[in-house]
């Protein structure tokens, strides 16, 4: 199961870093802020499982976590809008 939650998290993270590119490159300041408070919050969630698997000595995480990262990025090129709260204005 906490190989599921790492590749999610490692997922979303990605999804989110390429919007977070996206979003510098746009200086589109209201989603750049939001989007980064998510990415802190996935990217804590990812490190934490992830080494407390390591040091369980479970090598295993490191094919899923890398696994993660590709398919978020490709994901992440993928999206072309993504809504915003409604407290954010777009």
């Amino acid at each position: 199961m906490t190989w599921v939650i790492i590749f999610f998290a490692q997922v979303t993270f990605n999804i989110l870093k390429v919007l977070e590119i996206r979003y510098t490159y746009e200086q589109d300041i209201p989603r750049l802020l939001f989007n980064s408070v998510w990415m802190g919050l996935v990217s804590l969630a990812a490190t934490f499982w992830s080494v407390d698997e390591l040091l369980k000595g479970n090598w295993h995480v490191v094919p899923v976590f890398i696994l993660g990262n590709v398919i978020g990025k490709y994901i992440g090129m993928k999206i072309e809008h993504v809504p915003m709260p409604f407290f954010v204005e777009e």
